[in-house]
């Protein structure tokens, strides 16, 4: 089995019979409208990809993860004249995936359930599928010819790794995402100190969920990959340069992961594209003639920026008064409809204030509680959420050129929020598409429906606690405990307070811990959480 790096998130993957290219984001136009350009620059391989995926006499297959235009790079997918070969995704609810592949006209299309197999010759694919709230994701593991390769990508499946491995047998060649993709806090009015102290718990927190699913699968080999995109916009521009983001480079991860699991630590690839991987000697075999290092990386970024200039010229917009107006009662209306069929709109506690630059006295206010959008001069809560952008790029959202996540991740609107806590619901409700909301809703009813307790033991004292997390349902049993006190979850790593009755302080979502006394511990199960450092 031999893995070409194709940059980002993207392989291609060649076994003696089959051809497999996963999640390949090739377009020189980037992805959320053009906000995340690949980092380092992989247009170059497009040529070769299409030749693969068009050509090869192999048994040939298109794998892409999820809908995120980093992943799922449907200009370059255009460019394809032949589409004779298999399409493996996942069968998610949200069926947007899939539709577009059925207009798309591949040969075959194959929607996989979780753990669902897809036989090659030689060995399988298998899908391990996330599908809770706005997050649907799925992970890739490649048998074949006695190698293996498990792919996480962004899929947040921590707390299954244990079963997968035991499931699977070893892996030789294992990636996982390491930097950040969310907008917090990169776009949220934060004092320079606090944006860095958000930046560094985020970073330290993606860092040691890589280490421990590292220390769970035991590959032969890790490959930095998902890791950061670039920021060309001049507009964004300055993230690149920031000493302290949620954006670090392979660098920064191999450093602690070498500190971290010493003597444990596998070997580390910092793959460029077109760099290939053997998985049986878990080592790079041909390497790519541009190198990214720290310290051309600098230069690399404003050469770059330099070549991409034509793409942000080419979207800049400028807009009548009338035409904001009408952007302006469109967002409201958009707004009004996500409400009418939001059935957790009783949770949201503070309202939201969504506003346009172009018109700053005619602020949007969602009461959620009393389901009803109005139009207002100011902000009068002190106890709120505000969103603030222009109306030539929420209009991509309005026009269904983009979805709400997409023009979230472009970064293109600034936030804050008083208290400063997370409130999941609130966060599903601006990120979900209309039509999605209420089976969205549904899904976060189920979850939280699953009741299962278990026993966490943590600074000597023994807990019974929900099993699942109320954030996506991951399995608390495969968590970990820090500071003696606090239960933290495998896939966002929310921690909960087992001193304060299982609260986590960053959102208030519980876990509802209750101490137990001599009495209690005769009669509960043996402990299932062991504490960790």
């Amino acid at each position: 089995m031999q893995i070409t790096f194709l940059g980002h998130a993207g392989f291609l993957i060649e076994t003696q019979h089959a051809l497999v290219v996963v999640d390949p984001w090739l377009s020189p136009e980037g992805a959320f409208d053009s906000a995340w350009m690949q980092f380092p620059r992989n247009h170059e391989l497009a040529p070769m990809v299409r030749e693969k995926l068009e050509n090869s006499a192999k048994e040939r297959f298109l794998y892409i993860s999820h809908e995120h235009k980093d992943h799922y790079d449907p200009d370059f997918l255009r460019t394809l004249a032949k589409r004779d070969f298999t399409v493996v995704i996942g069968k998610f609810r949200r069926t947007v995936l899939r539709d577009e592949f059925e207009a798309y006209g591949a040969r075959r299309i194959i929607a996989c359930a979780d753990q669902q197999e897809v036989p090659i010759k030689g060995g399988y694919l298998k899908l391990y599928l996330t599908d809770t709230g706005t997050n649907r994701d799925s992970a890739l593991l490649i048998q074949a010819d006695g190698k293996s390769f498990l792919n996480l990508n962004d899929c947040k499946i921590h707390d299954r790794l244990p079963g997968i491995v035991a499931e699977e047998g070893p892996i030789d060649i294992f990636t996982a995402q390491f930097s950040g993709a969310i907008w917090h806090p990169t776009c949220y009015d934060y004092s320079r100190e606090a944006y860095v102290e958000h930046s560094r718990q985020k970073r330290a927190s993606k860092f040691e969920a890589v280490a421990r699913a590292i220390e769970t699968v035991q590959p032969r080999a890790y490959l930095a990959s998902a890791g950061p995109a670039c920021f060309l916009d001049p507009s964004l521009f300055h993230i690149n340069l920031e000493p302290v983001n949620i954006f670090p480079r392979a660098s920064e991860l191999f450093t602690f992961l070498q500190h971290r699991l010493g003597e444990q630590t596998p070997r580390l690839i910092e793959p460029m594209p077109g760099d290939v991987i053997d998985a049986g000697r878990g080592e790079a075999v041909s390497l790519a003639p541009e190198r990214v290092t720290e310290e051309n990386v600098s230069q690399y970024l404003r050469s770059y920026a330099a070549m991409q200039t034509r793409v942000f010229r080419e979207r800049r917009r400028n807009l009548m008064l009338e035409e904001v107006d009408r952007i302006h009662l469109r967002l409201r209306e958009e707004l009004q409809h996500k409400l009418n069929a939001f059935s957790l709109a009783d949770r949201v506690t503070m309202p939201l204030y969504m506003g346009l630059i172009e018109l700053p006295e005619q602020l949007i206010r969602v009461d959620f509680r009393a389901r009803r959008v109005d139009v207002v001069g100011e902000v009068r809560d002190l106890s709120r959420y505000t969103f603030i952008t222009s109306a030539a790029d929420v209009v991509r959202v309005l026009d269904r050129k983009l979805n709400w996540e997409d023009f979230l991740l472009s970064f293109r609107f600034r936030a804050s929020r008083s208290p400063d806590v997370y409130d999941a619901t609130l966060h599903n409700f601006i990120a979900a598409e209309v039509e999605d909301l209420r089976a969205m809703c549904d899904g976060v009813l189920a979850t939280e429906a699953r009741k299962e307790r278990t026993v966490v033991t943590a600074g000597g004292q023994r807990y019974e606690v929900n099993r699942y997390c109320p954030h996506q349902g991951a399995d608390l049993k495969e968590g970990w405990i820090e500071e003696g006190r606090y239960l933290v979850c495998p896939r966002h790593r929310w921690r909960f307070d087992l001193q304060g009755e299982g609260v986590c302080p960053t959102n208030g979502c519980s876990v509802s811990a209750k101490c137990l006394g001599k009495d209690e511990e005769k009669r509960a199960p043996a402990a299932e959480i062991q504490p960790s450092v």
